[in-house]
């Protein structure tokens, strides 16, 4: 028999269905792998173990789901927003920064929120500056404002021209920003439509207004006739109504405020003068009689609104009945297709992006320039669906999950097509996304990565880097049921951070915990944190570390200045005895790395190697910043990479290893030809 010597050079197939074992006519085949489980695919094409998560607290909401929401207020502010619901019932919020719980007087700040545990899943927002807007359909629109660290508002949004079909308990259920425009959209009653604020005003969603001052504002003025110098229309300032002319409710005049500056004030009481043959001289007076009208101002200041409205040069009115709507003015647009439209999410690109039950479509302007009332355009796409988890935006690509939970689509621009194109992300990978996934996380640093909740509980990574070809699938497997995910910038570190919510079991009691992933190994073994759940002790030597109360009773597993201790449990009062005093220690619960290529494929001059019988004798690893880790056939037979060399003395770490180990291979001749690689220890 000849020998051969198959090379796999990367990874950035990733973990590709089982259903492609025959396939190896494709490409992907070569680069993918039967198994990727707590490794992350570079896209370089290696992959390394990922890093464990690291405790953060304790969740609120030890009874129910959590939600967690990332806010970025500026590169060096970011927080992650806790959403609970406490014993009672109530729902609350916590802030986190820096990886840790925001303190307000020493405790930590909690405030109360109105939405519950039951109502996290349909609750969407969309960030402005220091402003979240928080939509659910039986919630009123509200914005939170963030006015500090341990400081923040909410309050229900005061709408101008507020839609007739936002209802009580019927309101918008999707909102985003798009050119200056906020946009909300889908109440029950009107799942298809969507409502545009006016251009820089979103509160405003007047569908026809004017701009102050409106013809014929100017031909009124008030004349000062009490001796203050202003024509604020106090008692005693009068207008003079010319002959022929009239005045009457929505008419107007122009004056000044108490502060001086020009003011335009609109008529809505009941006085109506007609200055038929001459003119009229209509008074100011608290109690009008003859031919005087209702005060503006009163002695103390105050705007007489039930007779008035008070307008800035600038400000809108609502336009007369039959004129044409200006172009920075609210918009309506309901979508029209074949079927049922209810939209699920949108997302603002160069156009506006909306994905519908029944398919993907485009908002935009049918000519060059801005969108306005009079040139909107709305096109279906495509015919995917989309559920209404968040979708995640991707370089020039928006990532979602198709409505049956199982597909992850990139909609995109392709020109060769001339369209909008959703690509099926899982279709080498379908296994990837059994049980349905729920939520979507982006990273875009150090690596471009998509995270994905799935039903069980599981983390799914797609390393996505679609102008180098890599679609790279992984799992990531902890001990629990991870529930809730979000990203948010480091700036510190200068890369995004993975927070997740985790329902973790201790001592046969559920536990929720909020954690985030570390940081990726920096190639100093000391710093290696390779624990899930875990926490550090960095000081002088000790041999015994406290403040694991968390996973007390649970058995965890120790690095202690770069060597390996062996696995302990934690005591009840969460402190932890070592072997011997160490400087820095890393603790948590452990896991298992593994990575199984596909079957090898060398080739003889007999065709193909599948199916035939061969043995492989020895195999060649290249390795970048490792230590430790097991080789063999299957999880059954592994053989260990030896890195420590006789000149290390014992009880030291060997350090990091960069270069080739080969390792003699324990199996016999078989069909398989299977390759497995392990690491089960708190190393990289």
């Amino acid at each position: 028999m000849s020998i051969a010597t198959p090379a796999i050079t990367n990874f950035t197939a990733g973990e590709i269905s089982p259903r492609l074992e025959g396939r190896t006519d494709l490409s992907k085949y070569f680069n993918g792998c039967r198994t990727l489980e707590n490794f992350l695919v570079h896209p370089h094409g290696g992959t390394s173990r990922r890093p464990g998560f690291r405790f953060v607290a304790e969740s609120m909401g030890r009874e129910r789901p959590i939600l967690l929401i990332p806010f970025e207020f500026n590169a060096e502010q970011t927080y992650v927003l806790e959403f609970a619901e406490g014993p009672d019932g109530q729902g609350r919020m916590r802030v986190f920064t820096g990886h840790g719980v925001v303190l307000s007087d020493g405790v930590e700040y909690v405030r109360d929120i109105p939405y519950a545990a039951d109502e996290f899943d349909t609750l969407r927002y969309a960030q402005s500056d220091n402003s979240l807007i928080l939509v659910h359909p039986d919630h009123p629109v509200r914005e939170m404002t963030r006015v500090d660290h341990d400081d923040w508002t909410m309050e229900e949004m005061d709408f101008l021209g507020r839609p007739e079909a936002w209802a009580e308990g019927d309101s918008p259920s999707a909102v985003c920003f798009y050119e200056q425009r906020l946009v909300l959209a889908a109440t029950r009653t009107r799942p298809a439509s969507l409502w545009l604020s006016r251009t820089g005003e979103f509160t405003d969603f007047r569908l026809k207004t004017r701009e102050v001052p409106l013809d014929g504002w100017r031909d009124l003025e008030i004349a000062d006739g009490n001796g203050d110098g202003l024509r604020d229309g106090k008692a005693g300032d009068s207008v003079l109504i010319k002959a022929g002319a009239g005045f009457e409710a929505r008419d107007a005049v122009k004056g000044q405020h108490p502060d001086g500056t020009t003011r335009y004030y609109r008529y809505k009481g009941g006085k109506n003068y007609s200055a038929v043959n001459a003119q009229i001289k209509v008074t100011f007076a608290a109690e009008p009689e003859g031919n005087q009208i209702e005060l503006i101002w009163n002695e103390d200041g105050e705007l007489n609104r039930d007779a008035w409205d008070c307008f800035e040069v600038g400000d809108r009115t609502d336009a007369s009945a039959g004129e044409e709507p200006l172009d920075d003015d609210a918009i309506e647009v309901t979508l029209s297709g074949r079927q049922a439209n209810g939209i699920e999410f949108i997302v603002p690109r160069r156009s506006l992006w909306i994905g519908t039950a029944g398919g993907e479509w485009t908002l935009s302007a049918s000519s060059s320039g801005p969108l306005t009332p009079e040139n909107v355009k709305a096109a279906q796409e495509g015919t995917s669906g989309a559920s209404s988890t968040r979708p995640e935006s991707v370089g020039f690509a928006t990532l979602y999950i198709q409505r049956a939970g199982r597909k992850i689509r990139e909609m995109s621009y392709r020109f060769e097509a001339d369209a909008y194109v959703s690509k099926d992300l899982t279709l080498l990978s379908e296994h990837i996304t059994e049980g349905g996934l729920t939520q979507l996380a982006y990273v875009q640093e150090p690596d471009s990565i998509l995270y994905g909740v799935r039903g069980d509980g599981v983390l799914v990574a797609l390393t996505y880097v679609p102008d180098q070809e890599v679609a790279a699938w992984s799992r990531i497997v902890t001990d629990g049921v991870v529930e809730r995910a979000a990203t948010v910038y480091n700036d510190a570190e200068k890369r995004d951070e993975l927070w997740i919510a985790v329902l973790r079991t201790v001592n046969g009691v559920p536990r929720r915990y909020i954690e985030y992933l570390e940081a990726p190994f920096d190639g100093t073994i000391e710093n290696g944190f390779f624990v899930d759940s875990g926490l550090t002790y960095r000081g002088t030597p000790t041999d015994t570390v406290s403040g694991l109360s968390h996973l007390a009773g649970r058995t965890v597993s120790v690095l202690a200045d770069g060597t390996v201790q062996a696995d302990r449990a934690v005591s009840e009062d969460g402190s932890l005895a070592l072997d011997r005093p160490a400087s820095i220690v890393h603790a948590g619960l452990p896991y298992s790395s593994v990575l199984q290529p596909m079957r090898l494929d060398a080739g003889s001059s007999r065709g193909t190697a599948q199916t035939k019988k061969k043995r492989i004798i020895k195999v060649a690893v290249r390795f970048h910043n490792t230590l430790g880790g097991l080789i063999g056939p299957d999880l059954s037979r592994l053989e260990p990479v030896y890195f420590r060399s006789p000149a290390t003395p014992m009880g030291r770490s060997p350090g990091p290893f960069c270069g080739d180990k080969i390792v003699n291979f324990p199996k016999g001749w078989d069909r398989g030809g299977l390759l497995t690689i392990v690491q089960r220890q708190p190393l990289p």
